[in-house]
C-alpha cells in the first residue's frame, strides 16, 4: 500500500492555533508535545529512507525509538496535567 507523504508541518503546523489555551502550564506542555511529535515524525521519515542500509538503519532506528519515547512521555505529561487540573474544560469551545 502506498501513502502520499505530506509534511507534518502542513498537517499540524507548529505552533498550533487550533484553540486557545487558558492554562499557561498546559500551553507549555502542549508545545513540548508538538515539538517532540515533530521530531518523532522526522526521525521516522528518515528511518524509512534507510531500509536496507544496515549500519545507518540501526542508528536511525535507535534514534527514532528514543524520539517516540520522548513524544509519548510528553503526551502523558500533558494528559496528566489536564486530568489533575481540569485544563481541558473550556478549551475546545473557546470559553
Amino acid at each position: 500500500m502506498f501513502y502520499q507523504q505530506i509534511p507534518f508541518a502542513r498537517v499540524f503546523p507548529v505552533p498550533v492555533t487550533i484553540f486557545r489555551m487558558l492554562c499557561p502550564a498546559a500551553k507549555i506542555l502542549f508545545e513540548n508535545y508538538a515539538k517532540t511529535a515533530m521530531e518523532n515524525f522526522e526521525a521516522t521519515d528518515k528511518l524509512s529512507g534507510l531500509v536496507g542500509q544496515h549500519g545507518q538503519f540501526e542508528e536511525a532506528k535507535k534514534y527514532a525509538e528514543g524520539t517516540r519515547e520522548k513524544c509519548s512521555a510528553a503526551r502523558m505529561a500533558l494528559e496528566k496535567h489536564r486530568m489533575e487540573h481540569s485544563c481541558r474544560e473550556g478549551i475546545a469551545n473557546g470559553s
